[in-house]
């Protein structure tokens, strides 16, 4: 029975092992996710040079900076329709002009585009843009990386506690600060 007993708790050991690494590094995946519509910030924010906060305007009055509404983008592509020629990406010929119309089409319906989250916070950090765009001054690449030479978004940093309080370390200006900035109840509400 006690052999039996050391088995079982032996196997359960492994397996909660191999589940802890199989979440770390599910949750830490960069990859970046399929979404409906090719949308490529390369295209927007490189090489047109339209800068984050036009389309994620929220982030200086919301804690959340938000997807933007369908309004601002049929606000361009009700003008704007594409080169009528196949981008490259990732080995892939995609037609911007269709990918546009797929736009277009969801603004006609009157549906949202379920575009997939790429980062995101669990719902126990209270964190907002706000204060860290308008009073720090932080830029954007700071925690979602060059997206600007990135044609599909995709998570540059893990951005978990550890990351967050070496931010916070540099940035402090003082002890005070830093005690601030390191006390639990500033980002876990």
């Amino acid at each position: 029975m006690k052999k039996l007993l050391k088995g079982c708790s032996g196997v359960l050991l492994l397996s909660l092992i191999f589940l802890g690494f199989y979440l770390y590094t599910a949750e830490s995946s960069t990859k970046a996710p399929e979404q409906p519509i090719f949308f490529s910030h390369k295209i927007h924010s490189g090489d047109n040079q339209i800068p984050c906060q036009y389309c994620h305007s929220y982030v200086t009055e919301s804690t959340m900076p938000g997807i933007p509404s369908m309004q601002k983008c049929m606000g361009c592509h009700t003008f704007i329709a594409g080169k009528d020629e196949e981008y490259k990406y990732d080995g892939k010929a995609i037609n911007i002009q269709k990918e546009i119309q797929k736009v277009k089409e969801y603004w006609d319906k009157k549906q949202p585009i379920s575009w997939i989250r790429v980062n995101y916070l669990p719902d126990f950090v209270y964190f907002t843009h706000k204060r860290h765009v308008l009073r720090e001054g932080i830029e954007c690449k700071t925690c979602h990386g060059e997206v600007e030479k990135m044609d599909v978004v995709q998570r540059v940093y893990r951005l978990q506690m550890g990351w967050c309080v070496s931010c916070h370390q540099e940035k402090a200006k003082d002890g005070d600060e830093l005690t601030k900035l390191k006390d639990c109840l500033t980002c876990h509400k």
